[in-house]
């Protein structure tokens, strides 16, 4: 007894080929080698060693007028997808510019306050080393002599 995979009959034909009825009943007859041969020769793209340059005018408009209906039959699924990428992408894009509008926001972290090498001059009692750097300091850097406290 073999087992197929029919199916009631509907408005539509079942799109299940007979060289793929009859691999699967193979498998189920026990002849699995032969059974996975006929799957790959049911299932292999009948196009996969088909170069459009290779073939004569009328074989390259049959061939142009089942790439268009393929094509046609899927461009809503790839419209589709293209619409779901395009979403992800703004959807990326706007969190990218939120993330960027919050980095910005915030001040930047306080930095850990340092003695100055006066202050340690100071602390290991030398006090006219730190005069000398301090006076160093207001030279070249002018801008800052009145910050220091």
């Amino acid at each position: 007894m073999t087992m197929t995979l029919e199916r009631p009959t509907t408005i539509r034909p079942d799109i299940v080929q007979q060289s793929t009825r009859d691999a699967v009943d193979g498998l189920y007859a026990g002849d699995t080698v032969a059974a996975f041969r006929a799957i790959d020769a049911a299932t292999a793209d009948p196009t996969e060693h088909v170069h459009e340059w290779e073939l004569s005018d009328e074989q390259r408009q049959v061939w142009e007028a089942g790439y268009m209906v393929g094509f046609q039959m899927a461009a809503p699924a790839l419209m589709a997808e293209v619409a779901s990428l395009r979403a992800r992408l703004e959807q990326a894009e706007h969190d990218a510019d939120r993330y960027y509008a919050e980095m910005c926001r915030r001040p930047a972290p306080a930095e850990p306050e340092h003695p100055t090498f006066a202050e340690i001059s100071r602390a290991r009692g030398e006090h006219d080393r730190a005069a000398r750097h301090e006076a160093t300091m207001d030279r070249m850097f002018p801008q800052y002599a009145d910050a220091r406290a």
